[in-house]
Parts: structure tokens; sequence; C-alpha cells
């Protein structure tokens, strides 16, 4: 006897566990769920503004159909009315949708039987105002970005007293982003240093809160700062050296550039002001994009300074590069040797230049005479040089005797002024013997 009364309390214990659990009113959908502090079920669902996103999935307890009615909260009389859902007959399940926000009851009849349970759906959303930057908080160095939003109450009622409760605790996490990378975790926050564009750029916000729902909104900022950008080709060469510049600038009105004197001559200058101020600035250019020719050997630099005109104040930006632009100094060599005998190989003395600004070249033959001669006095290049200036090995009509033969080069450089020869230009005073052969070496 002691063994049925065991037996047939752990079934009913095991039948009442069973009730619970198909009978408890869910929904599956929901975002987040909690317990209210008077033991209700809430079911909170990510929505917006007046729009009911909620759902309640009843079960009939006993696993057996059943009758469903359904009802909602009225916190004016402080009574369940019935829902313009309720009733469905001979069912194991019922399910109501797009609910709005309140307490629903469901009351479920298996036969004799009667289970009543409730819960409570809160559409939680979050909306951004206001999301904006004012000209007057914007500025060369930074800009303030102004925002507020509005969120769900969220609040429940206690059924038995019929006073109300907030569910929310208000924690707002507050993401600003640009181009997908976090710039802040405030409201409203300042932004540096701004960034140069030519198109609007937008700034995404989002705000979560502690149910893990999401509003969403936007700012547009119109940049007040220029981006100083630019490239030289070619950064070496000999003089005289032609360096175009490429502006690459964005978001600018105006372009200014300076051309720095020679690296060595500012050494200079310096040194011999003792302590006074030295411009190093050669001259300065307001053109988009100038060309520049560079008719002295040195090192030189380059800064450009871009201008953004605002009706609050004008906004700037400076590049300058560390690399010089290298103009090469003069050389002068003369071969020992050459051979005029048409293999395609050393065939013409050619005497090798570099940044030279006039050149003088005599060949005499062994008695003195004079076999061949060239001056300039304004060269531009070495390719004009060798152009010009090549001996072919001919004298008139005639090829020259094979022998020994003796030059003289007399050249200016476009070399900068060193200490040592201040004021003077480098000059290249060469002689020597220059052998012709005609046999194929």
């Amino acid at each position: 006897m002691a063994q049925r009364s065991h037996f047939f309390i752990i079934s009913l214990l095991l039948l009442v566990v069973s009730v619970t659990a198909l009978g408890q009113l869910n929904s599956p959908n929901a975002d987040k769920s909690i317990k209210t502090e008077f033991g209700d079920s809430c079911y909170i669902f990510c929505s917006s503004r007046n729009v009911g996103n909620g759902s309640l999935t009843a079960n009939a307890p006993m696993g057996v159909n059943s009758t469903f009615s359904w009802a909602k909260y009225d916190t004016i009389s402080a009574s369940f009315q019935y829902y313009s859902t309720s009733g469905l007959n001979d069912t194991l399940q019922s399910t109501i949708k797009n609910l709005e926000d309140g307490c629903y009851k469901v009351t479920i009849t298996d036969g004799s039987t009667t289970f009543n349970y409730q819960a409570w759906i809160l559409n939680n959303w979050i909306e951004v105002t206001n999301a904006e930057i004012p000209d007057s908080t914007s500025n060369c160095n930074e800009f303030k970005i102004l925002a507020d939003f509005e969120f769900a109450p969220l609040r429940v009622f206690d059924t038995q007293t019929n006073n109300a409760y907030s569910v929310r605790n208000e924690k707002f996490e507050f993401s600003w982003k640009y181009n997908n990378q976090v710039v802040s975790s405030k409201l409203s926050p300042l932004i540096f240093p701004p960034i140069a564009s030519e198109t609007p750029l937008k700034y995404d916000l989002e705000i979560t809160d502690e149910f893990g729902c999401i509003g969403k909104g936007s700012a547009d900022y119109y940049s007040k700062v220029p981006k100083s950008d630019f490239t030289l080709d070619p950064m070496n060469g000999e003089a005289v050296l032609e360096v175009t510049t490429t502006n690459l600038s964005i978001n600018n009105d105006s372009s200014i550039w300076f051309f720095y004197k020679d690296n060595a001559q500012i050494t200079r200058e310096i040194n011999a002001a003792d302590g006074e101020t030295v411009d190093s600035v050669d001259f300065i250019l307001y053109d988009h994009a100038p060309i520049h020719e560079y008719e002295k050997s040195g090192e030189y630099r380059i800064k450009l300074v871009t201008v953004k005109v605002n009706e609050t104040g004008n906004c700037y930006d400076t590049l300058y590069p560390s690399n010089y632009i290298e103009v090469l100094t003069s050389l002068v060599k003369v071969p020992n040797f050459f051979t005029p005998n048409n293999d395609g190989a050393n065939d013409e003395l050619v005497v090798q230049t570099q940044s030279l600004k006039s050149m003088t070249i005599k060949i005499y033959n062994r008695w003195g005479g004079l076999v061949h001669s060239w001056k300039y006095s304004n060269i531009r290049s070495s390719d004009y040089t060798y152009e010009y200036s090549v001996w072919d090995g001919r004298i008139g009509n005639r090829m020259a005797t094979p022998g020994v033969y003796f030059y003289v080069v007399r050249a200016v450089g476009r070399d900068i002024d060193t200490e040592d020869n201040v004021g003077k230009e480098k000059t290249w005073n060469e002689e020597g013997f220059i052998h012709l052969f005609r046999d194929k070496q």
C-alpha cells in the first residue's frame, strides 16, 4: 500500500511539472525576456515608434485539444477585457501577433479544467530625433555633432494594484562611426581633426539600450578644411632642370607654393647671420601647378600651402616634404682616345658634360693646326652639348690622320657658390692628349 502511495505521489508531481511546462505562456520571437518585480513574464521586442511587433504563444497544458480565450489588461478600468482576436476552439496551440504594449492573459479550457496565464508585451524603440553639425560648431580644428533622441517608456502595471513600474534603467551606449570606424562614444561629441573632403561626409550614430535594441541616425559633415598634396617630376637631374608640379590637393580654393633656396646656401646664410633671422624662401608662386627651371646645382625643397575660404574663417593645410630636389653639380670629362672606324663603338670624340652654362672645345693636331672647335654660351642640357660638340674624326671632307691630338676645353658650370669660391662660378680648364685610332680595337 505504501509503494502504491509513493507511486501516486511521484506520478502527480510529474503531471504537475508537465502541466506547468506545456502550459507556459511564452514568446519565442522576443528580443529579450525579463521578470517584473511582481512576477509576471515580460517580453520585449525591438521595434519602431507606434509599431506593434509583439507575439505570444500558448500551449494546451494537458497536451489535448483545448479552447483558448485571450484578454488584454485595461489600465483605465484596471481589469482584463476580451482581446479582439480571442477565441480558438479544439486546438493544441494559440498564437496572437502584431501586439501593442500591454498585459495579455490567456484562458485555456480543457473540458472542466481551466488554466490562466498572463504576460507583458513591450515594443521597445529608440528614435534619433536630431543629428546635425551646425556651422557655428565647425572650424578649422574641430566640429561638434549635436544629437538628441527619444525612447519607449517601457512601463508595466501590477494587475493586482494597478500601480505602474518602469522596467528601464535608462543606460544607453552611444557609437558614432565614420567609414565604419568608431570615432566617439558620446551622444554629442567633439570630433577632431576634421577631414578634408569635397563632398559631404556621413557620420552614423547607433544608440543601444540595456535590452540590445538599437536606434540609428546620421549627420552630414561639410568639410571646411583643405588637404595639401603634390608630386614633383623629376626629383633629380642636371641643370637646367625643369621640374613639374602636380597638384593633388582637395577641398581648397587657392594654392601657395614656397620655393626654397639651395640647402647649402641657406646654411651659409645662417652661419653668416650671427643669430639674425634668415629668409630661406627664394620666391613664392600662386599658380595651381607651376613649372620651374632650376638653373643652378644644389638641393632644393618646395612647400605647398592650400587655403579653403569659409564664412567663419579661412582654413589652411601645409605639406613640406623632407626629400630634396637634387640638381647635379657640373662635370667635364674628356676621353683619352676614340676610334672613328664605323664599327658602331666609340666612333666619335664625346666630351661628357653635366650642368654646364658654357663651354669651348678646341682640338689641335701635332703641328698646332686647329682641326675641330665648338663654342656655346647658354647650354641648357648635356643632350644639346653632345649633339653639337662631338668630333667624328674628320677634317673637312677627309679622314683625319690617326695619331695624337691635343685638346683644350674651357667650361663654366651652373654650380652654386661654395664657401671657398663665393661670388665666382665654377670653371673647368681641361687640357690633354687624345689618341685617334683607325684600326678596329
